[in-house]
């Protein structure tokens, strides 16, 4: 017999059909995809084909566009009803709102919500379920879940209140101890980060198949680790993966894997673009508002450094005098087209719209800060990496070696155009709970927040374009 395992991961909020960035030899180019609506169509045509279908949704659901982050996820509820999912692991924005609202959020869901290393810090019990069975005619299958586990390490404070995370090493082995001869399949649903998943599955064996998410990797070809196949469907509700699993005796004897780009062709489901509208309609003024112009492409889609990241990072050292600006790698939003950008767009470029703060730091502290980051970033265990990509920034220039040492990457360091003294004090823009966590007490907030200033920095700049020189530079 024969069951589809269907997967999306990091939609992020991307209700509608958008852009969405691929690499070509000219550079990169813009596509129109995606949306809710042909992610609902698409499954619901191969349950029609199909009885034995498994859709499962890999994390950073309830946070990303202005809608949803307006209603704290409540927006999506109405949509997630209609689309048939058979389970959901949260991820690392899923917290955002605090755990009172994600207990309440997955309450409403007519899906179960399942993560195995996620515990309630008071009561040290579970939060969700660490497992759920389900049955493919004959053959049962068990889905584990792993929600990110670095939350309280990387995100605002808040996010993480009365909350407890592992890395789920142990927690996972404990699932395939309760799972084992209850199951013929073991399927792991993930929000770890590619690089996590394939360290995991090294260590614990009897995974079979990994729905990873986090990292919006774009995998086309499962990642074979030993037994197990690891899959990731990119990002923004712009792909689906597909696995169809033949089974003989109850062991998986053939996978065929499909990363589906969902482009204008696929067919949108009319009850569910019904809501859609309903949910967009009331945020015409947000995006019929233009408050500036872009001549760059703007993405999130390089490593060191990127252009919509550096349209905030300029425009925290326009508003508010400074040595730099940083932002975090983020990897949310879809890119933007040249042209008109709306409050509806830089609500998508930065939902969280932090206040911004100044800090007073000496040039060695944020030496050792920089350093922490590129850990983070390039660790060569993948336990040790946290998500993200290098810190974005203005008024500053790096060039670094990746695979050296942790605490020995940095090569040359500028701040506004002169080599780094460690000994003198520096003053930095930034925004938010998320950077700088260890420095929050010194930090001056001031009373204003991220998109008034890029769009006071857009009014009075003028179009905005992206350096072309790299600042960020890998040796």
């Amino acid at each position: 017999m024969q069951f589809t395992l269907i997967q999306q991961n990091d939609t992020h909020g991307c209700l509608e059909l958008h852009n969405e960035l691929f690499w070509s030899s000219n550079g990169p180019t813009l596509k129109k995809v995606g949306g809710f609506a042909r992610v609902s169509q698409y499954v619901k045509n191969i349950r029609k084909k199909n009885e034995h279908v498994l859709f499962f949704d890999g994390g950073d659901l309830f946070h990303g566009t202005l809608p949803i982050v307006q209603t704290k996820g409540e927006a999506l509820l109405l949509i997630l009803e209609k689309m048939q999912l058979d389970g959901f692991v949260p991820g690392n924005w899923e917290y955002a709102y605090g755990k009172q609202q994600l207990v309440h959020l997955t309450s409403k869901l007519p899906f179960p919500t399942i993560a195995s290393n996620l515990k309630d810090s008071g009561t040290r019990e579970l939060l969700f379920k660490p497992y759920i069975i389900r049955e493919m005619g004959e053959v049962k299958v068990g889905i584990i879940g792993l929600t990110y586990p670095y939350v309280d390490i990387t995100m605002p404070k808040e996010f993480s209140n009365g909350l407890e995370f592992s890395n789920g090493v142990e927690e996972v082995r404990e699932c395939l101890r309760q799972l084992e001869g209850k199951v013929d399949v073991v399927v792991l649903l993930s929000h770890m980060g590619l690089p996590l998943d394939v360290k995991l599955v090294s260590q614990v064996k009897g995974i079979d198949l990994v729905l990873s998410g986090h990292s919006h990797d774009r995998v086309k070809d499962p990642i074979q680790v030993e037994d197990t196949l690891i899959v990731q469907a990119g990002s923004s509700s712009s792909f689906l993966g597909r696995l169809d699993v033949t089974i003989e005796n109850k062991k998986i004897v053939n996978v065929q894997y499909e990363l589906i780009q969902l482009n204008e062709s696929f067919k949108e489901d009319p009850e569910v673009k019904g809501l859609i509208d309903d949910i967009l309609g009331r945020f015409t003024t947000e995006r019929n508002t233009v408050v500036g112009e872009t001549m760059s492409i703007l993405h999130r889609m390089t490593l060191n450094e990127s252009p919509m990241d550096q349209l905030i990072t300029d425009a925290y050292l326009h508003v508010i005098e400074a040595d730099a600006a940083f932002s975090h790698g983020w990897r949310y939003s879809p890119p933007l087209n040249i042209g008109a950008l709306t409050l509806y767009d830089l609500h998508t470029i930065i939902p969280t719209n932090p206040k911004l703060f100044t800090l007073k730091i000496t040039g060695l502290e944020l030496w050792n800060i920089l350093e922490k980051n590129l850990e983070q970033v390039f660790s060569s265990d993948p336990f040790e990496q946290k998500g993200g990509y290098i810190l974005r920034s203005s008024g500053l220039s790096m060039t670094f070696k990746p695979y050296n040492p942790n605490g020995n990457r940095i090569q040359t360091l500028q701040i506004s155009g002169e080599d780094i003294k460690m000994e003198k004090t520096y003053t930095i823009v930034s925004g938010g709970g998320q950077l700088f966590k260890p420095f929050e007490e010194k930090k001056v907030y001031k009373e204003l927040r991220a998109i008034d200033a890029i769009i006071a920095f857009l009014q009075e700049k003028g179009p905005f374009e992206a350096r072309s020189e790299a600042t960020i530079i890998s040796v």
